[in-house]
């Protein structure tokens, strides 16, 4: 791999990035991009002054990578807001779609690009692209938040050059430095000890799965109650637990039902910001982990407070365990195994993680189709989406491989666990079955 030829500051990776760059997840995008319509008046040197003071401020905008072992960070920008025009609507949107799809090349400077189609003197297209090696759901935000921020401070003059803020590459070394201590050997003692109890990672969904052709992706989704979110946010707080621990509780609950297995597990991610000072730093921070019930069969509030305390445990150890494996010469992962089932809680429409409207115009979102997602097809992923409206549960599974009558019968006992009705009793919706588009993909790091 090669740095970029400017100056600059050379520093050790985090474990996530060692991940990446040692082909773990090669094989895929693994993008998060938007693209907003802006209608009005969008100054372009305010875009050009916002993204140039964004890549100042966050280290991580600015870094790639001699070997997955060392990093090398520029003290300047490594990408530049492009600039183009489209006759169409259709025309800006497909070229957008080229512009943020072209992945992101390992051996090469930058994991970020900002682009601008202008359909019109009043309505243009603003995209981003960052790859996953540089961002989270959490950076995303910070990125979007600053952008924002700055491009209104742009519009009244405000262009001077900014401090640098809590550092990824600092990050990265006192992570290394932490691992190799007592902070690291808490972690190595709890990993080996959660696999000798539950085996090693990534937990399988035991349904006599089988492939039978190309995957397929289908979709199955169960309109929710309108009071999903209160009721899920009753139970948590009945069990002294989280709305993810109920929903996460739901969801092995619901897998030992269907495969009569009393030792069952999930996979999940984590989004947190383990080490002092970087709770506002702009990186790479989740992490997948396994998530187990224990043999024991409880009632549904002391499920829920056991996952609630074990997801406490396994996302305070949480490092990428592949490469943590291999530093402490653990089995801590099935080679070439994906997770079985992979479980998320979104509490917020995708909308709320749009680019935010710029001073002067109106957004619309821009629904970009890019080949070349993660496909996960032998792993199922289901989804709480406890929307204030039009909440649901969903799962996207590869029908090639998982048999659809088991998937369906697990979302049926996850609702049925999470949401039981006003009388104590467990209340039943029919599925409502949606194919899924072609576009749609089994799931992302979130």
């Amino acid at each position: 791999m090669t740095a970029a030829r400017v100056k600059g500051a050379m520093g050790p990776t985090s474990f996530a990035e060692m991940a990446r760059l040692s082909g773990e997840f090669a094989d895929w995008h693994n993008l998060l991009y938007k693209a907003t319509w802006l209608t009005g008046e969008l100054n372009l040197d305010a875009v050009r002054h916002a993204w140039r003071r964004l890549c100042l401020r966050h280290d991580v905008m600015r870094r790639s990578f001699v070997s997955a072992d060392e990093a090398f960070t520029s003290e300047g920008m490594v990408s530049e807001v492009e600039f183009h025009t489209a006759d169409s609507d259709a025309e800006g949107i497909e070229l957008m779609g080229r512009i943020l799809g072209t992945p992101f090349s390992l051996d090469s400077p930058g994991f970020s690009r900002i682009a601008v189609v202008q359909r019109s003197e009043h309505r243009h297209l603003l995209g981003i692209a960052v790859d996953h090696i540089i961002s989270d759901q959490i950076s995303w935000a910070r990125i979007r938040g600053d952008f924002a921020e700055f491009y209104n401070r742009a519009l009244v003059g405000d262009t001077d050059d900014v401090a640098q803020e809590n550092t990824y590459q600092d990050f990265a070394a006192q992570q290394r430095s932490r691992f190799a201590g007592a902070w690291g050997e808490e972690r190595r003692a709890f990993w080996h000890s959660y696999a000798e109890e539950f085996g090693m990672y990534p937990p399988r969904f035991q349904v006599g799965a089988e492939h039978r052709g190309e995957p397929k992706l289908r979709v199955v989704t169960r309109d929710l109650p309108a009071d999903a979110k209160a009721r899920v946010h009753t139970f948590s707080l009945e069990a002294r637990a989280t709305p993810f621990a109920v929903t996460s509780a739901s969801v092995l609950a619901g897998m030992r039902e269907v495969t009569g297995d009393p030792l069952v597990g999930i996979s999940t991610n984590q989004h947190g910001r383990m080490l002092p000072g970087t709770s506002q730093t702009v990186g790479l921070f989740v992490q997948t982990v396994p998530l187990h019930l224990g043999l024991e069969v409880r009632s549904p509030l002391e499920t829920v407070r056991e996952v609630f305390l074990r997801t406490h445990d396994v996302f305070e150890c949480s490092l990428p365990l592949r490469v943590a494996g291999r530093y402490w010469n653990e089995d801590l992962m099935v080679p070439d195994q994906e997770p079985g089932m992979y479980v998320a809680l979104n509490e917020d429409l995708p909308s709320s993680a749009d680019l935010p409207p710029l001073t002067g115009t109106e957004a619309e979102y821009a629904d970009l189709d890019i080949k070349g997602g993660k496909r996960w097809p032998e792993t199922v992923v289901v989804e709480w989406n406890l929307y204030e409206t039009g909440p649901r549960l969903s799962a996207y599974y590869n029908e090639n491989y998982f048999p659809g009558a088991a998937v369906e019968q697990l979302l049926e006992a996850a609702e049925r666990f999470a949401l039981p009705d006003g009388n104590g009793t467990m209340g039943r919706r029919p599925a409502s079955r949606h194919p899924g588009a072609a576009a749609a993909s089994f799931g992302a790091s979130r």
